[in-house]
Protein backbone atom coordinates (compact mmCIF):
# COMPACT_ATOMS: atom_id res chain seq x y z
CA UNK A 1 0.00 0.00 0.00
CA UNK A 2 1.50 3.54 -1.32
CA UNK A 3 2.69 5.62 1.89
CA UNK A 4 1.69 8.95 1.34
CA UNK A 5 1.49 12.54 3.62
CA UNK A 6 -1.63 13.11 4.46
CA UNK A 7 -2.98 16.83 4.80
CA UNK A 8 -4.74 17.00 7.81
CA UNK A 9 -8.25 19.71 7.75
CA UNK A 10 -10.08 20.72 10.40
CA UNK A 11 -13.56 22.79 10.02
CA UNK A 12 -14.63 24.51 12.94
CA UNK A 13 -18.00 23.73 14.48
CA UNK A 14 -19.84 26.72 13.71
CA UNK A 15 -20.13 25.37 10.08
CA UNK A 16 -22.66 22.82 11.23
CA UNK A 17 -25.62 22.94 9.34
CA UNK A 18 -28.92 21.53 9.34
CA UNK A 19 -30.61 22.08 5.37
CA UNK A 20 -30.48 19.33 3.02
CA UNK A 21 -29.72 19.23 -0.78
CA UNK A 22 -31.00 16.63 -2.84
CA UNK A 23 -30.03 16.04 -6.44
CA UNK A 24 -32.90 15.68 -8.75
CA UNK A 25 -32.24 12.29 -10.31
CA UNK A 26 -32.42 13.24 -13.64
CA UNK A 27 -29.10 11.62 -14.78
CA UNK A 28 -27.00 14.09 -14.42
CA UNK A 29 -23.05 14.72 -13.23
CA UNK A 30 -22.00 16.47 -10.34
CA UNK A 31 -18.61 17.81 -9.71
CA UNK A 32 -16.95 19.45 -6.03
CA UNK A 33 -16.20 22.63 -8.46
CA UNK A 34 -19.67 22.99 -9.91
CA UNK A 35 -21.52 22.28 -6.84
CA UNK A 36 -19.88 25.25 -5.08
CA UNK A 37 -20.70 27.34 -8.04
CA UNK A 38 -24.35 26.36 -8.84
CA UNK A 39 -24.74 25.59 -5.06
CA UNK A 40 -22.66 27.92 -2.89
CA UNK A 41 -24.91 27.34 0.38
CA UNK A 42 -23.62 23.38 -0.09
CA UNK A 43 -20.47 23.29 -1.58
CA UNK A 44 -17.82 26.15 -0.87
CA UNK A 45 -14.53 26.71 -2.65
CA UNK A 46 -11.01 27.28 -0.88
CA UNK A 47 -7.59 27.67 -2.43
CA UNK A 48 -5.62 24.72 -4.71
CA UNK A 49 -8.50 22.65 -5.42
CA UNK A 50 -10.16 22.27 -1.66
CA UNK A 51 -13.54 22.12 -0.89
CA UNK A 52 -15.69 22.26 2.04
CA UNK A 53 -19.26 20.15 2.19
CA UNK A 54 -21.28 22.72 4.52
CA UNK A 55 -24.83 20.58 4.16
CA UNK A 56 -26.84 17.42 4.03
CA UNK A 57 -26.26 16.01 0.58
CA UNK A 58 -27.80 13.31 -1.22
CA UNK A 59 -26.73 11.80 -4.90
CA UNK A 60 -30.06 10.18 -5.67
CA UNK A 61 -30.71 6.98 -8.16
CA UNK A 62 -29.62 8.30 -11.65
CA UNK A 63 -27.16 10.74 -10.64
CA UNK A 64 -23.51 10.49 -10.37
CA UNK A 65 -21.04 12.45 -8.30
CA UNK A 66 -17.37 12.70 -9.79
CA UNK A 67 -14.41 13.12 -7.61
CA UNK A 68 -12.23 14.74 -10.01
CA UNK A 69 -8.36 14.22 -10.04
CA UNK A 70 -7.12 17.63 -9.24
CA UNK A 71 -9.15 17.70 -5.64
CA UNK A 72 -6.90 18.24 -3.19
CA UNK A 73 -8.87 17.79 -0.36
CA UNK A 74 -12.85 17.75 0.76
CA UNK A 75 -13.42 19.17 4.55
CA UNK A 76 -17.18 17.84 6.02
CA UNK A 77 -18.69 20.36 8.44
CA UNK A 78 -19.94 18.73 12.06
CA UNK A 79 -22.63 16.02 11.70
CA UNK A 80 -22.84 16.57 8.13
CA UNK A 81 -23.86 13.18 6.06
CA UNK A 82 -23.09 12.49 2.48
CA UNK A 83 -25.96 10.30 1.01
CA UNK A 84 -24.96 8.25 -1.94
CA UNK A 85 -27.46 6.25 -4.12
CA UNK A 86 -26.55 6.97 -7.25
CA UNK A 87 -22.89 6.44 -8.56
CA UNK A 88 -19.90 8.06 -7.00
CA UNK A 89 -16.98 8.12 -9.17
CA UNK A 90 -13.19 8.37 -7.91
CA UNK A 91 -10.99 9.28 -11.16
CA UNK A 92 -7.55 7.57 -10.58
CA UNK A 93 -5.02 9.31 -8.25
CA UNK A 94 -1.20 9.33 -8.11
CA UNK A 95 -1.97 10.85 -3.83
CA UNK A 96 -4.58 9.82 -1.99
CA UNK A 97 -7.30 12.38 -1.40
CA UNK A 98 -8.31 13.51 2.45
CA UNK A 99 -12.17 13.51 3.46
CA UNK A 100 -11.54 14.91 6.62
CA UNK A 101 -14.12 15.81 9.55
CA UNK A 102 -14.53 18.10 12.15
CA UNK A 103 -13.20 17.06 15.94
CA UNK A 104 -15.35 19.78 17.48
CA UNK A 105 -18.44 18.77 17.24
CA UNK A 106 -21.00 16.35 18.71
CA UNK A 107 -21.04 13.67 16.29
CA UNK A 108 -18.53 13.10 13.08
CA UNK A 109 -19.80 13.15 9.46
CA UNK A 110 -21.40 10.26 8.00
CA UNK A 111 -20.73 8.85 4.09
CA UNK A 112 -23.62 6.73 3.39
CA UNK A 113 -23.97 4.30 0.32
CA UNK A 114 -27.76 2.67 0.34
CA UNK A 115 -28.45 0.93 -3.14
CA UNK A 116 -26.34 2.73 -4.82
CA UNK A 117 -25.19 1.49 -8.36
CA UNK A 118 -22.21 -0.97 -7.54
CA UNK A 119 -18.77 1.04 -7.88
CA UNK A 120 -15.12 1.01 -6.68
CA UNK A 121 -13.46 3.96 -4.07
CA UNK A 122 -9.83 4.00 -4.00
CA UNK A 123 -7.05 6.39 -2.42
CA UNK A 124 -9.54 7.92 -0.24
CA UNK A 125 -8.30 8.51 3.00
CA UNK A 126 -11.68 8.91 5.53
CA UNK A 127 -10.23 10.92 8.68
CA UNK A 128 -12.53 12.10 11.86
CA UNK A 129 -15.78 10.70 10.19
CA UNK A 130 -18.64 8.89 12.25
CA UNK A 131 -18.56 5.79 10.07
CA UNK A 132 -18.68 4.43 6.20
CA UNK A 133 -22.12 3.01 6.12
CA UNK A 134 -23.11 0.42 2.54
CA UNK A 135 -26.32 -0.75 2.26
CA UNK A 136 -27.61 -3.18 -0.39
CA UNK A 137 -24.58 -1.79 -2.62
CA UNK A 138 -21.74 -4.52 -3.70
CA UNK A 139 -18.94 -2.14 -4.10
CA UNK A 140 -14.95 -2.06 -3.86
CA UNK A 141 -12.62 -0.20 -1.56
CA UNK A 142 -8.89 -0.37 -2.07
CA UNK A 143 -5.84 1.75 -0.99
CA UNK A 144 -8.12 4.04 1.17
CA UNK A 145 -7.56 4.81 4.86
CA UNK A 146 -9.70 4.52 7.15
CA UNK A 147 -8.79 6.57 10.44
CA UNK A 148 -10.04 7.88 13.90
CA UNK A 149 -13.34 7.16 12.74
CA UNK A 150 -16.05 7.70 15.82
CA UNK A 151 -17.76 3.83 14.84
CA UNK A 152 -16.56 1.33 12.74
CA UNK A 153 -13.96 2.26 9.64
CA UNK A 154 -16.85 0.17 7.65
CA UNK A 155 -20.07 -0.86 8.29
CA UNK A 156 -21.98 -2.95 5.58
CA UNK A 157 -25.79 -4.55 6.16
CA UNK A 158 -26.91 -7.11 3.12
CA UNK A 159 -24.07 -6.61 0.44
CA UNK A 160 -20.71 -8.22 0.05
CA UNK A 161 -18.24 -5.42 -0.33
CA UNK A 162 -14.85 -5.93 -1.55
CA UNK A 163 -11.45 -4.69 1.10
CA UNK A 164 -8.60 -4.51 -0.38
CA UNK A 165 -5.19 -2.97 0.26
CA UNK A 166 -6.91 -0.26 2.19
CA UNK A 167 -5.38 0.82 5.97
CA UNK A 168 -7.09 0.70 9.30
CA UNK A 169 -6.11 2.82 12.27
CA UNK A 170 -6.76 4.15 15.22
CA UNK A 171 -10.41 3.46 14.87
CA UNK A 172 -12.45 3.76 18.01
CA UNK A 173 -14.80 0.66 17.67
CA UNK A 174 -13.96 -2.08 15.14
CA UNK A 175 -12.28 -1.51 11.74
CA UNK A 176 -15.26 -3.40 9.92
CA UNK A 177 -18.49 -4.62 11.43
CA UNK A 178 -21.63 -5.53 10.16
CA UNK A 179 -25.30 -6.29 12.04
CA UNK A 180 -26.36 -9.67 14.09
CA UNK A 181 -29.09 -9.87 12.11
CA UNK A 182 -28.22 -9.00 8.44
CA UNK A 183 -26.20 -10.98 6.29
CA UNK A 184 -23.31 -10.27 3.97
CA UNK A 185 -19.96 -12.28 2.46
CA UNK A 186 -17.26 -9.60 2.70
CA UNK A 187 -14.00 -10.26 0.59
CA UNK A 188 -11.07 -8.23 3.31
CA UNK A 189 -8.10 -9.44 1.32
CA UNK A 190 -4.34 -7.59 1.84
CA UNK A 191 -5.20 -5.02 4.49
CA UNK A 192 -3.84 -3.40 7.70
CA UNK A 193 -5.28 -3.24 10.70
CA UNK A 194 -3.58 -1.43 13.49
CA UNK A 195 -4.55 -0.29 16.94
CA UNK A 196 -8.68 -0.01 16.47
CA UNK A 197 -11.50 -0.21 18.58
CA UNK A 198 -9.80 2.35 21.53
CA UNK A 199 -13.12 2.77 22.98
CA UNK A 200 -11.76 -0.95 24.28
CA UNK A 201 -15.13 -2.52 23.88
CA UNK A 202 -15.82 -5.66 23.81
CA UNK A 203 -15.35 -6.18 19.82
CA UNK A 204 -13.05 -7.58 17.75
CA UNK A 205 -10.82 -5.23 14.86
CA UNK A 206 -13.18 -7.47 12.30
CA UNK A 207 -16.51 -7.97 13.55
CA UNK A 208 -19.17 -9.84 11.27
CA UNK A 209 -22.04 -11.06 11.76
CA UNK A 210 -24.25 -13.73 9.56
CA UNK A 211 -22.79 -14.32 5.93
CA UNK A 212 -25.09 -14.53 2.75
CA UNK A 213 -25.00 -17.16 -0.09
CA UNK A 214 -21.69 -16.37 -0.81
CA UNK A 215 -18.04 -17.09 1.25
CA UNK A 216 -16.65 -14.79 3.72
CA UNK A 217 -12.78 -14.46 2.47
CA UNK A 218 -10.52 -12.61 5.00
CA UNK A 219 -6.94 -13.74 3.34
CA UNK A 220 -3.42 -11.80 3.37
CA UNK A 221 -4.45 -9.13 6.12
CA UNK A 222 -2.01 -8.51 9.31
CA UNK A 223 -4.37 -7.38 11.91
CA UNK A 224 -2.46 -6.46 15.05
CA UNK A 225 -3.83 -4.76 18.13
CA UNK A 226 -2.03 -2.57 20.42
CA UNK A 227 -3.48 -2.16 24.09
CA UNK A 228 -7.22 -2.65 24.32
CA UNK A 229 -7.47 -5.40 25.93
CA UNK A 230 -11.02 -6.34 25.91
CA UNK A 231 -10.63 -6.10 21.49
CA UNK A 232 -9.67 -9.47 19.34
CA UNK A 233 -8.78 -9.81 16.17
CA UNK A 234 -11.44 -11.72 13.77
CA UNK A 235 -14.99 -12.52 14.91
CA UNK A 236 -17.77 -14.36 13.63
CA UNK A 237 -21.42 -14.38 14.67
CA UNK A 238 -24.46 -16.26 13.99
CA UNK A 239 -26.59 -16.36 17.16
CA UNK A 240 -29.87 -16.51 15.46
CA UNK A 241 -29.05 -19.09 13.16
CA UNK A 242 -29.72 -17.12 9.81
CA UNK A 243 -28.80 -18.66 6.82
CA UNK A 244 -25.81 -20.85 6.38
CA UNK A 245 -22.33 -19.04 7.27
CA UNK A 246 -19.28 -19.85 5.24
CA UNK A 247 -15.84 -18.44 6.12
CA UNK A 248 -12.69 -19.00 4.51
CA UNK A 249 -9.62 -17.34 6.61
CA UNK A 250 -6.45 -17.66 5.22
CA UNK A 251 -2.70 -16.34 4.90
CA UNK A 252 -3.57 -13.75 8.04
CA UNK A 253 -1.24 -12.42 10.64
CA UNK A 254 -3.55 -12.09 13.91
CA UNK A 255 -1.25 -10.69 16.66
CA UNK A 256 -1.46 -8.94 19.92
CA UNK A 257 -5.14 -8.91 20.38
CA UNK A 258 -7.23 -9.61 23.22
CA UNK A 259 -8.39 -12.99 21.11
CA UNK A 260 -7.35 -14.22 17.84
CA UNK A 261 -10.35 -15.64 15.95
CA UNK A 262 -13.51 -16.20 17.41
CA UNK A 263 -16.74 -17.58 16.25
CA UNK A 264 -20.14 -17.61 18.50
CA UNK A 265 -23.55 -19.42 17.57
CA UNK A 266 -24.57 -22.06 14.71
CA UNK A 267 -24.85 -22.25 10.98
CA UNK A 268 -21.04 -21.53 10.66
CA UNK A 269 -18.39 -23.39 8.25
CA UNK A 270 -15.13 -21.76 8.86
CA UNK A 271 -11.48 -23.16 6.78
CA UNK A 272 -8.56 -21.66 8.67
CA UNK A 273 -5.47 -21.90 6.44
CA UNK A 274 -1.84 -21.20 6.70
CA UNK A 275 -2.65 -18.18 9.54
CA UNK A 276 -0.08 -17.02 12.22
CA UNK A 277 -2.07 -16.79 15.05
CA UNK A 278 0.47 -15.20 18.08
CA UNK A 279 0.91 -13.53 21.36
CA UNK A 280 -3.23 -12.57 21.38
CA UNK A 281 -2.59 -12.04 25.10
CA UNK A 282 -3.84 -8.72 25.89
CA UNK A 283 -6.24 -10.11 28.44
CA UNK A 284 -5.58 -9.85 31.59
CA UNK A 285 -8.14 -12.58 33.16
CA UNK A 286 -7.65 -15.68 31.45
CA UNK A 287 -11.15 -16.80 32.38
CA UNK A 288 -12.55 -13.95 30.38
CA UNK A 289 -10.87 -14.80 26.85
CA UNK A 290 -7.58 -14.91 25.10
CA UNK A 291 -7.60 -17.66 23.03
CA UNK A 292 -5.95 -18.29 19.96
CA UNK A 293 -8.42 -19.23 18.22
CA UNK A 294 -12.21 -20.16 20.44
CA UNK A 295 -15.08 -22.14 18.67
CA UNK A 296 -18.20 -21.60 20.61
CA UNK A 297 -21.09 -23.49 19.49
CA UNK A 298 -24.90 -23.99 20.15
CA UNK A 299 -25.16 -26.93 18.45
CA UNK A 300 -22.94 -29.18 16.19
CA UNK A 301 -23.55 -27.07 13.10
CA UNK A 302 -20.91 -24.58 14.81
CA UNK A 303 -17.96 -25.94 12.73
CA UNK A 304 -14.50 -25.28 11.80
CA UNK A 305 -11.55 -26.93 10.40
CA UNK A 306 -8.18 -26.29 10.83
CA UNK A 307 -4.97 -26.98 8.79
CA UNK A 308 -1.42 -25.60 8.90
CA UNK A 309 -2.01 -22.78 11.34
CA UNK A 310 0.84 -21.13 13.83
CA UNK A 311 -0.77 -20.53 16.98
CA UNK A 312 1.56 -19.68 20.13
CA UNK A 313 2.20 -17.46 22.77
CA UNK A 314 -1.34 -17.24 23.23
CA UNK A 315 -3.12 -17.20 26.82
CA UNK A 316 -5.09 -20.80 25.09
CA UNK A 317 -4.30 -22.44 21.81
CA UNK A 318 -7.65 -23.71 20.58
CA UNK A 319 -10.38 -23.14 22.89
CA UNK A 320 -14.26 -25.22 21.99
CA UNK A 321 -16.63 -24.58 24.07
CA UNK A 322 -20.24 -26.35 24.67
CA UNK A 323 -21.11 -27.90 20.98
CA UNK A 324 -19.16 -27.78 17.80
CA UNK A 325 -17.99 -29.76 15.14
CA UNK A 326 -14.62 -28.77 15.28
CA UNK A 327 -11.75 -30.69 12.85
CA UNK A 328 -7.75 -30.14 13.51
CA UNK A 329 -6.81 -33.02 11.18
CA UNK A 330 -8.03 -36.62 10.45
CA UNK A 331 -5.97 -39.34 9.80
CA UNK A 332 -6.40 -39.23 6.13
CA UNK A 333 -6.16 -35.53 6.11
CA UNK A 334 -3.38 -34.29 9.12
CA UNK A 335 -3.82 -31.09 10.59
CA UNK A 336 -0.20 -29.91 9.98
CA UNK A 337 -0.86 -27.25 12.37
CA UNK A 338 2.19 -26.08 14.95
CA UNK A 339 0.86 -25.10 18.60
CA UNK A 340 3.20 -24.10 21.32
CA UNK A 341 3.98 -21.69 24.06
CA UNK A 342 0.50 -20.97 24.81
CA UNK A 343 -0.65 -20.83 28.54
CA UNK A 344 -1.62 -18.80 31.41
CA UNK A 345 -0.63 -19.33 35.22
CA UNK A 346 2.55 -21.50 34.77
CA UNK A 347 -0.01 -24.21 32.84
CA UNK A 348 0.16 -25.12 29.06
CA UNK A 349 -2.89 -25.25 27.73
CA UNK A 350 -2.52 -26.21 23.46
CA UNK A 351 -6.04 -27.50 23.42
CA UNK A 352 -8.82 -27.20 25.49
CA UNK A 353 -11.93 -28.91 24.74
CA UNK A 354 -14.51 -27.77 27.52
CA UNK A 355 -17.06 -29.16 25.23
CA UNK A 356 -19.64 -32.15 24.73
CA UNK A 357 -18.35 -32.75 21.00
CA UNK A 358 -15.95 -35.07 20.57
CA UNK A 359 -12.81 -33.83 17.78
CA UNK A 360 -10.30 -35.42 15.74
CA UNK A 361 -6.80 -33.36 16.37
CA UNK A 362 -4.50 -35.96 14.38
CA UNK A 363 -0.94 -34.76 12.84
CA UNK A 364 -0.50 -31.56 14.97
CA UNK A 365 2.54 -30.19 16.64
CA UNK A 366 2.27 -29.63 20.62
CA UNK A 367 5.45 -28.11 21.64
CA UNK A 368 7.85 -31.73 21.49
CA UNK A 369 7.73 -34.17 19.15
CA UNK A 370 6.61 -36.40 22.30
CA UNK A 371 2.95 -37.88 22.50
CA UNK A 372 3.28 -37.80 26.58
CA UNK A 373 3.91 -34.17 25.97
CA UNK A 374 1.01 -33.64 24.02
CA UNK A 375 -1.40 -35.73 26.22
CA UNK A 376 -0.40 -32.89 28.80
CA UNK A 377 -1.15 -30.04 26.88
CA UNK A 378 -4.40 -31.06 25.36
CA UNK A 379 -7.59 -30.69 28.10
CA UNK A 380 -10.03 -33.41 27.06
CA UNK A 381 -12.48 -36.60 28.25
CA UNK A 382 -9.22 -37.98 29.71
CA UNK A 383 -9.03 -34.74 32.35
CA UNK A 384 -12.67 -34.61 33.04
CA UNK A 385 -15.62 -36.99 32.08
CA UNK A 386 -17.36 -33.76 31.05
CA UNK A 387 -14.81 -32.99 27.95
CA UNK A 388 -15.34 -34.26 24.48
CA UNK A 389 -12.48 -36.85 23.87
CA UNK A 390 -9.75 -35.98 21.81
CA UNK A 391 -7.84 -38.15 19.25
CA UNK A 392 -4.81 -36.54 18.52
CA UNK A 393 -2.32 -39.45 17.93
CA UNK A 394 0.22 -39.58 15.44
CA UNK A 395 1.39 -36.48 16.22
CA UNK A 396 3.41 -34.50 13.83
CA UNK A 397 7.07 -34.37 14.51
CA UNK A 398 8.68 -31.16 13.66
CA UNK A 399 12.32 -31.32 12.93
CA UNK A 400 15.07 -28.26 11.97
CA UNK A 401 15.31 -28.71 8.37
CA UNK A 402 15.67 -27.01 5.12
CA UNK A 403 12.47 -27.68 2.42
CA UNK A 404 13.61 -25.54 -0.20
CA UNK A 405 16.66 -22.95 -0.73
CA UNK A 406 17.40 -20.57 -3.66
CA UNK A 407 18.57 -17.18 -4.66
CA UNK A 408 15.85 -16.15 -7.30
CA UNK A 409 15.76 -13.45 -9.71
CA UNK A 410 12.55 -12.11 -8.56
CA UNK A 411 14.69 -11.04 -5.50
CA UNK A 412 18.07 -10.03 -6.93
CA UNK A 413 17.71 -7.96 -9.80
CA UNK A 414 21.23 -8.69 -10.25
CA UNK A 415 20.92 -11.73 -11.15
CA UNK A 416 20.42 -13.25 -14.68
CA UNK A 417 18.90 -16.08 -13.65
CA UNK A 418 17.59 -18.20 -10.24
CA UNK A 419 20.44 -20.19 -8.23
CA UNK A 420 19.51 -23.57 -6.87
CA UNK A 421 22.22 -25.61 -4.63
CA UNK A 422 22.62 -28.71 -4.13
CA UNK A 423 23.27 -30.64 0.01
CA UNK A 424 27.09 -31.85 0.82
CA UNK A 425 27.37 -35.64 1.31
CA UNK A 426 26.67 -34.84 5.06
CA UNK A 427 23.82 -32.57 4.19
CA UNK A 428 25.27 -29.88 6.38
CA UNK A 429 26.25 -27.42 3.69
CA UNK A 430 24.14 -26.41 0.83
CA UNK A 431 26.54 -25.43 -2.51
CA UNK A 432 25.24 -23.12 -5.43
CA UNK A 433 27.35 -24.25 -8.22
CA UNK A 434 28.21 -21.53 -10.89
CA UNK A 435 30.43 -22.71 -13.95
CA UNK A 436 32.54 -20.19 -16.07
CA UNK A 437 28.80 -18.81 -17.47
CA UNK A 438 28.03 -16.41 -14.44
CA UNK A 439 24.18 -15.36 -14.54
CA UNK A 440 24.84 -11.99 -13.18
CA UNK A 441 27.02 -10.52 -10.28
CA UNK A 442 27.01 -13.03 -7.69
CA UNK A 443 29.56 -11.39 -5.54
CA UNK A 444 27.25 -8.40 -4.52
CA UNK A 445 25.04 -9.17 -1.65
CA UNK A 446 22.33 -11.50 -2.11
CA UNK A 447 18.39 -12.20 -0.88
CA UNK A 448 17.90 -16.12 -0.21
CA UNK A 449 14.63 -17.46 -0.53
CA UNK A 450 14.81 -20.01 2.48
CA UNK A 451 11.58 -22.27 2.88
CA UNK A 452 11.28 -23.97 6.51
CA UNK A 453 8.87 -25.89 8.36
CA UNK A 454 6.23 -24.33 10.14
CA UNK A 455 7.53 -23.09 13.47
CA UNK A 456 11.36 -23.04 12.58
CA UNK A 457 13.10 -20.44 13.38
CA UNK A 458 16.25 -19.24 11.29
CA UNK A 459 19.04 -17.09 12.50
CA UNK A 460 20.15 -15.16 10.79
CA UNK A 461 17.04 -13.70 9.49
CA UNK A 462 16.69 -15.86 6.43
CA UNK A 463 15.41 -12.48 4.34
CA UNK A 464 18.35 -10.39 4.77
CA UNK A 465 20.91 -10.51 2.06
CA UNK A 466 23.82 -12.58 2.32
CA UNK A 467 27.35 -11.89 0.40
CA UNK A 468 27.41 -16.42 -0.55
CA UNK A 469 31.00 -16.25 -2.05
CA UNK A 470 32.05 -16.39 1.69
CA UNK A 471 30.53 -19.40 3.82
CA UNK A 472 27.07 -18.19 5.69
CA UNK A 473 26.26 -20.03 8.50
CA UNK A 474 22.31 -20.66 9.84
CA UNK A 475 21.00 -22.43 12.87
CA UNK A 476 17.76 -23.91 12.74
CA UNK A 477 15.75 -24.12 15.73
CA UNK A 478 12.25 -26.00 17.06
CA UNK A 479 10.34 -24.66 19.48
CA UNK A 480 11.35 -27.54 21.84
CA UNK A 481 14.94 -26.49 21.62
CA UNK A 482 16.31 -29.18 18.98
CA UNK A 483 19.14 -27.03 16.32
CA UNK A 484 20.99 -27.53 13.55
CA UNK A 485 23.60 -25.77 11.53
CA UNK A 486 23.52 -24.98 8.12
CA UNK A 487 26.01 -23.14 5.99
CA UNK A 488 25.31 -22.14 1.96
CA UNK A 489 27.92 -20.80 -0.37
CA UNK A 490 28.23 -20.29 -3.80
CA UNK A 491 31.16 -22.40 -5.78
CA UNK A 492 32.28 -20.93 -8.94
CA UNK A 493 34.03 -23.58 -11.20
CA UNK A 494 35.91 -21.01 -13.88
CA UNK A 495 37.54 -23.98 -15.58
CA UNK A 496 34.47 -25.58 -16.56
CA UNK A 497 34.21 -25.46 -20.56
CA UNK A 498 30.51 -25.15 -20.72
CA UNK A 499 28.10 -25.44 -17.94
CA UNK A 500 24.72 -26.25 -20.01
CA UNK A 501 24.80 -29.89 -20.20
CA UNK A 502 24.54 -29.72 -23.81
CA UNK A 503 23.59 -33.82 -24.56
CA UNK A 504 20.78 -33.36 -22.12
CA UNK A 505 17.44 -31.57 -23.12
CA UNK A 506 13.62 -32.01 -21.89
CA UNK A 507 10.22 -31.58 -24.23
CA UNK A 508 7.54 -30.71 -24.01
CA UNK A 509 7.43 -27.58 -22.50
CA UNK A 510 4.90 -26.60 -21.23
CA UNK A 511 3.61 -29.75 -20.57
CA UNK A 512 0.62 -31.68 -19.07
CA UNK A 513 0.73 -35.05 -17.89
CA UNK A 514 4.13 -36.24 -18.74
CA UNK A 515 7.85 -34.49 -19.21
CA UNK A 516 10.95 -36.74 -21.23
CA UNK A 517 14.22 -35.88 -20.50
CA UNK A 518 16.73 -36.46 -22.80
CA UNK A 519 20.45 -37.89 -22.37
CA UNK A 520 22.13 -38.44 -25.58
CA UNK A 521 25.49 -39.32 -23.40
CA UNK A 522 23.57 -42.12 -21.27
CA UNK A 523 26.12 -40.70 -18.12
CA UNK A 524 24.13 -40.70 -15.28
CA UNK A 525 22.31 -37.98 -14.01
CA UNK A 526 21.46 -36.23 -10.42
CA UNK A 527 17.56 -34.40 -11.20
CA UNK A 528 16.06 -32.60 -9.00
CA UNK A 529 12.86 -30.99 -8.92
CA UNK A 530 11.57 -27.66 -7.07
CA UNK A 531 9.05 -25.67 -7.14
CA UNK A 532 8.84 -21.70 -8.22
CA UNK A 533 9.70 -20.53 -4.63
CA UNK A 534 12.32 -23.08 -3.96
CA UNK A 535 10.60 -26.15 -2.45
CA UNK A 536 12.44 -29.36 -3.56
CA UNK A 537 9.53 -31.56 -3.94
CA UNK A 538 11.46 -34.76 -5.80
CA UNK A 539 15.09 -36.07 -5.81
CA UNK A 540 16.41 -39.14 -8.39
CA UNK A 541 18.73 -40.50 -10.28
CA UNK A 542 19.19 -42.07 -13.46
CA UNK A 543 20.77 -43.19 -16.31
CA UNK A 544 18.65 -43.79 -18.50
CA UNK A 545 18.59 -42.34 -22.73
CA UNK A 546 14.96 -40.83 -21.37
CA UNK A 547 13.46 -40.98 -18.47
CA UNK A 548 10.06 -39.68 -17.94
CA UNK A 549 8.39 -37.48 -15.45
CA UNK A 550 4.72 -37.93 -14.63
CA UNK A 551 3.36 -34.11 -13.89
CA UNK A 552 -0.26 -35.10 -14.06
CA UNK A 553 -0.63 -35.11 -10.50
CA UNK A 554 1.29 -31.88 -9.93
CA UNK A 555 -0.23 -28.33 -9.65
CA UNK A 556 -0.36 -26.32 -12.75
CA UNK A 557 2.45 -23.62 -12.54
CA UNK A 558 5.99 -23.26 -12.85
CA UNK A 559 8.64 -25.50 -11.58
CA UNK A 560 12.31 -25.53 -11.56
CA UNK A 561 14.26 -29.09 -12.71
CA UNK A 562 17.94 -28.82 -11.63
CA UNK A 563 19.78 -31.18 -13.80
CA UNK A 564 23.57 -32.19 -12.51
CA UNK A 565 26.12 -34.33 -14.82
CA UNK A 566 30.29 -34.62 -13.23
CA UNK A 567 30.90 -31.35 -12.35
CA UNK A 568 28.50 -29.96 -14.96
CA UNK A 569 25.17 -28.50 -13.85
CA UNK A 570 22.21 -27.12 -16.06
CA UNK A 571 18.42 -25.76 -14.14
CA UNK A 572 15.10 -26.12 -16.75
CA UNK A 573 11.90 -23.63 -15.85
CA UNK A 574 9.11 -25.59 -16.82
CA UNK A 575 5.89 -24.77 -17.41
CA UNK A 576 2.75 -27.58 -16.00
CA UNK A 577 -0.46 -26.96 -17.71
Amino acid sequence: MKKTTILFLFMMSTLACFAQWVSPGDGNTYTMHSLSVAEPAVVSALANNQYVLLQDITISNNDTLLLEANVQAIQVADSVTIQISGTIIVQNRDVILPISGDTTGTRFYELRISQASATTLSSICFENCYRVMVMETDMTFTGCEFRNCMSAGINFMNCNPTIRNCYFHHNRAAAITSGANVTGSPKIINNIFYNNALDNGNVPQINLGPGAADTIIIAGNRIEGVASNMSGGVGIMNVYGIGNTRLLLRDNTIIHNRYGYTQNGSHISALLLDNIIQDNNLETNPNNGGSGVSIYGSDTTCAAKLRRNLISGNLWGVTAIYYHNLDMGTADDPGGNVLYNNGNGGTEYELYNNAFSNMSAIGNYWGNNDSVHAEAVIFHQADAPSYGLVTYNPIMMLEPKVLGFGILQQNNPQLNDDLFGYFNDQGDTIIFVVGCLIPGDIFSPLVPSITLPLGVSCTPDPTLPQVFMEPVTYTLTTPHGTTRTLTALIRVFGGVADNRLPSVSIYPNPCTDRLYIRNEAAEELQVDVFTAVGQQIGHFQTGQAETILHTADWAKGVYLLRIRQSDRMKTFKILVQ
